[in-house]
């Protein structure tokens, strides 16, 4: 297509211009959300249809990776993703100027002139390129190494279980079980992983559900008011695919400097036995044989948590496990009441 032919170049100046813009590729592409979503997970990305609903309803600005997903299953080319994502990234920076507390329509009627200029064309190509990510080599090798891990571990021994293939539309990403859960491995959990950490939780990214996966999904599940399963399931993934982030916990150095304001009789024996209990990881879950949890600095059980009345999300404050356990301290005098070997 020649300049002639092409759109005027678009004026942004409010994040609802820049999703109208998104709208109206949508559109152009002719394509429902779930072919949208399945063209996007080609391109490895992750795109479930009602994210896509959510984020083009919305005058906010959209997540990057969510944008890119879009573009990339419209078939966008990528140096015209890359003005997208520049557009966008001014706007943010434009707006944050003006102000994060105010709202579309109060920038748009308080008369501002300014605009950001997009140089990008909403325009679809017969064929969706892969957009340039992060990494590209370095996440293609790990999946190589953990494919051929797969093959050579099940054909030894038989004990590591490999992801199957799901029926037809069983998951918005092709490829990948409905439900992911502890055990499983491989791409589709390093998604999971990677969509983990991006939403500040710190997590092995290695492809393998583990129990510290696992742990990190609740403490996710916790805070974003879903059942706390320890499984990762689409409902699961639409809310780590939108603006969600789990609040950023304590450092170590707070915590040691609070556990010995709190225990001033041993201070050293309270940073003793909460990072033997934790690692001084605020948010350590762990699941125990019987299936029940421990939750926090001090490793509070199920039950514990139950009667102190509060909820998962409570038991993850690094505040409240301190005082919790200074008032099962207050009454026995020592720290008999977890027993911890390093």
């Amino acid at each position: 297509m020649d300049d002639a032919a092409r759109d005027p170049v678009p004026q942004v100046a409010t994040a609802g211009e820049y999703v109208a813009l998104l709208r109206d590729v949508r559109r152009r592409s002719g394509l429902t959300y779930r072919e949208l979503a399945r063209r996007a997970s080609a391109a490895g990305h992750w795109l479930p249809p009602s994210t896509l609903a959510t984020m083009l309803g919305r005058t906010t600005l959209p997540r990057e990776r969510t944008v890119v997903a879009l573009l990339a299953a419209c078939g966008t080319p990528a140096p015209e993703v890359e003005r997208w994502l520049e557009t966008r990234r001014d706007l943010e920076a434009h707006l944050g100027e003006r102000g994060r507390g105010e709202s579309d329509e109060e920038r748009t009627s308080a008369g501002s002139s300014t605009t950001v200029p997009a140089t990008i064309h909403p325009g679809v190509s017969a064929v969706p390129p892969r957009p340039v990510a992060p990494w590209p080599a370095r996440r293609w090798l790990r999946l190589a190494l953990l494919a051929v891990l797969g093959v050579l571990t099940v054909g030894a021994s038989g004990a590591l279980r490999p992801l199957a293939p799901p029926a037809a539309d069983s998951s918005p990403t092709e490829g990948c079980p409905a439900v992911l859960r502890q055990g499983m491995y491989g791409p589709c959990v390093l998604n999971l992983q990677e969509h983990l950490a991006a939403d500040g939780l710190t997590v092995l990214v290695d492809g393998w559900f583990g129990p510290d996966t696992t742990g990190r999904v609740m403490v996710f599940q916790a805070f974003g008011g879903l059942p706390v399963n320890g499984t990762a399931d689409e409902r699961l993934f639409d809310e780590l695919a939108g603006d969600r982030r789990v609040p950023t916990t304590w450092p170590e150095d707070r915590i040691g400097k609070h556990l010995r304001q709190t225990f001033p009789e041993d201070p050293a024996g309270a940073v003793r036995v909460a990072r033997c209990l934790s690692g001084l990881d605020p948010y350590r879950v762990e699941v125990v044989e019987d299936g029940s949890r421990r939750w926090g600095l001090f490793q509070f059980s199920d039950v514990e948590v139950s009667r102190f009345g509060v909820d998962h999300r409570t038991a993850l404050d690094p505040d409240w496990s301190i005082r919790a356990a200074r008032e099962i301290w207050s009454r026995t005098g020592d720290f008999g009441h977890w027993p911890c070997a390093a």
